[in-house]
């Protein structure tokens, strides 16, 4: 049994030796700011100024005297340095070649656009940029944002709701409760202003899009149930910064639907999509990924963030993860120390898994630490993560798949054609790839950090590098990280697509994987799903 703030700390150490490359980028220089009533304009951190080496030099140093190495002979600043180094890598790229647009392809050195050309990749980098003491890339960071027209934005008008949040609102709070600096403030109010009309359904589930310049939701089509439950911290969070009462409404409105008037078959668990206006779901697929995924995560989320006060989200968190562990976990044919979340159709279910969904090994982490009723998962978590592991160590590459799958453990069958080579992968390791690429996702990560912050042990260390080493090998670029095709094959294809989300979220996480000041402590801070970490509810 595990108890808030008391997890046992499990002592381990690495050997140190010295490298050229930690001396030029040197680990964390966060430090708290001055409370909110000493606001200035101007950034409230003392910096340690960073000296900006040459990107390909930095890399070639570091790989030769870090990933050349034993792993178990480097120290963990030498880990959290060589991490950072891939941010900056990747951050110069992005700034010589895309400043301004919302992605970087590392592969051709162009620009994309597809979250509405607001620079996507300034924004969800912002906290990252700030926890890494880069302030001169802060500061500039900084200056862009104050320059964003959210009204025209330089592609589409129609703006998708739920990314637009986790992403740009999230990342502004982020950057506010890190540094106070009160711009932050004003654009997240600015945006989300034109976001809430979204909401203005005869259920309050907000549609999926809406004309952020005339400020009219396109309606017509379902809503996705990830996405009309994971805008709730973040409008409870701008809520209790600007004491408007309007954000958590909407927001809270939402909770409170699903709460009342729905009686799910599954206690606690949902349909994909529903009817905006009805309040009907229009299917009966009920998945921890893709679509399904951080629905559930905001519901423990939102009850840390309340202080651990929201008697209402920790029910319904608790209903979910009962139903999940009766109705979604499963073995694999012949491996039954192997612990998986199937999707559920019905009663029947589809033998695949998400890596989206190995985000929730750390939630359910999380959640055994702080609510009273579910210490009793932490085994099962520890299950969970092990093998969305195997997902990752089980490839040619060392990379997850964006799906991967098991043999059906009553009937034998394979959920994709059986091949030599799945036979192979699904007696040796129980998994095998069913969508075979890798776009820079964070979520194993982010749940090994967890696992690292509550126990110290430090095989999730050794977890988070081997990963963090076969990202290096196999998907850094020209100028940043690609997503791959072929996860399993040992000369796998770039895609030329860098995630705003591999700036947010898989390096932050790496970075504070290895930090050994505990910044950022998980009683204080709750991370929203892009990983933008939040000031808990006082």
């Amino acid at each position: 049994m595990i108890f808030h703030g008391k997890l046992p700390i499990l002592a381990a150490s690495l050997s140190l030796v010295t490298i050229a490359y930690a001396d030029a980028h040197a680990g964390l220089f966060y430090q708290e700011p001055a409370a909110p009533e000493e606001m200035k304009a101007s950034v409230h951190i003392d910096f340690i100024n960073v000296t900006k080496l040459d990107p390909a030099s930095l890399y070639q140093s570091q790989h030769e005297q870090v990933f050349g190495s034993d792993s178990k002979t480097l120290s963990t600043k030498d880990k959290q340095n060589a991490v950072k180094e891939a941010f900056v890598f990747a951050w110069e790229g992005y700034k010589k070649y895309s400043w301004g647009y919302d992605e970087n392809r590392p592969v051709s050195n162009s620009y994309s656009n597809p979250r509405n050309g607001w620079g996507a990749t300034i924004v969800d980098a912002l906290d990252t940029l700030y926890i890494m003491g880069l302030s001169e890339d802060f500061a500039e960071a900084t200056d862009f944002v104050a320059s964003i027209d959210w009204a025209h934005p330089p592609t589409s008008s129609h703006v998708q709701l739920f990314e637009t949040i986790i992403r740009y609102v999230g990342g502004l709070l982020s950057a506010y409760d890190l540094s106070y600096n009160p711009v932050f403030v004003d654009r997240a109010v600015a945006l989300a202003d034109r976001l809430l009309p979204a909401f203005n359904s005869s259920t309050g589930i907000p549609y999926q899009y809406i004309d952020i310049t005339t400020g009219t939701p396109l309606t017509g089509g379902p809503s996705v149930l990830a996405e009309i439950g994971t805008v709730q911290l973040e409008l409870f969070r701008l809520s209790d910064i600007t004491g408007d009462q309007k954000y958590r409404e909407a927001g809270q409105k939402v909770i409170d639907f699903f709460d009342t008037q729905i009686k799910p078959e599954k206690k606690g668990l949902y349909p994909m999509f529903i009817d905006p206006e009805t309040g009907r779901f229009e299917s009966t697929a009920i998945s921890w990924g893709g679509m399904g995924d951080s629905f559930y995560e905001y519901l423990a989320k939102s009850y840390v963030y309340s202080g651990y006060r929201d008697d209402q989200k920790r029910r319904m968190f608790v209903d979910t993860v009962r139903s999940t562990i009766e109705h979604m976990i499963v073995s694999p044919k012949d491996h039954p120390d192997i612990k998986l979340l199937a999707e559920l159709n019905g009663d029947k279910k589809r033998h695949v898994m998400d890596e989206l969904a190995c985000f929730v090994p750390g939630t359910f982490l999380l959640a055994a630490d702080t609510i009273p009723e579910l210490h009793d998962i932490v085994g099962i978590a520890s299950e969970l993560l092990e093998s969305c592991v195997l997902a990752w160590t089980s490839t040619k590459t060392g990379i997850a798949p964006e799906i991967f799958g098991w043999v059906d453990p009553k009937t034998g069958e394979f959920p994709v054609p059986k091949s030599d080579r799945t036979i192979e992968l699904a007696d040796k390791y129980g998994v095998f790839p069913v969508v075979d690429s890798y776009i820079l996702r964070p979520e194993t990560l982010e749940s090994i950090f967890y696992f690292y912050r509550y126990t110290k042990d430090e095989k999730y260390r050794d977890m988070g590098w081997k990963i963090f080493e076969s990202i290096q090998l196999h998907c850094r670029a020209n100028s940043g990280y690609t997503g791959i095709r072929y996860v399993d094959s040992i000369s796998p294809e770039w895609d030329d697509r860098q995630e705003s989300f591999f700036f947010a979220e898989t390096l932050k996480y790496l970075y504070l994987l290895f930090d050994d000041s505990n910044v950022l402590p998980l009683d204080e801070w709750v991370f929203n799903t892009e990983a933008h970490p939040l000031r808990i509810q006082k």
